[in-house]
């Protein structure tokens, strides 16, 4: 893949990561709020994601995690939904990415190391 591909294939990416609205931070019925959190690799077709139930806001370890992990990447998105919406989101993302030639890691068990 060339560099000019590598660009255009992130400035799509990032086009359809706006366009997917920002689920509102609304509680379940449960109670239960899921923080979804992604990225993509700055020199690779990857996103690395991870999703976790709001103990505390994740962003700063989540972007941590790809610091020590050596995962050059561009800005990370974080989104707060309750567990309906964040189904909903996850699902319509996931769609997205699996549709182009990103590959999809799951980073989400790393994420929580510190707990």
């Amino acid at each position: 893949m060339t560099l000019r591909n590598a660009i255009a294939s992130s400035l799509v990416l990032q086009w359809l990561l706006l366009a997917v609205p920002a689920a509102p931070a609304l509680s379940a019925a449960d109670g239960t709020r899921v923080q979804f959190c992604w990225a993509l690799g700055k020199f690779d077709h990857t996103v690395y994601f991870a999703e976790a139930e709001v103990r505390e806001d994740r962003q700063t370890s989540f972007t941590e995690l790809l610091d020590i992990s050596g995962i050059d990447h561009d800005l990370v998105e974080c989104r707060l939904s309750d567990s309906g919406s964040f189904r909903s989101v996850r699902a319509e993302l996931m769609k997205t990415w699996a549709d182009s030639e990103f590959e999809i890691i799951n980073t989400t068990f790393l994420s929580d190391l510190d707990y």
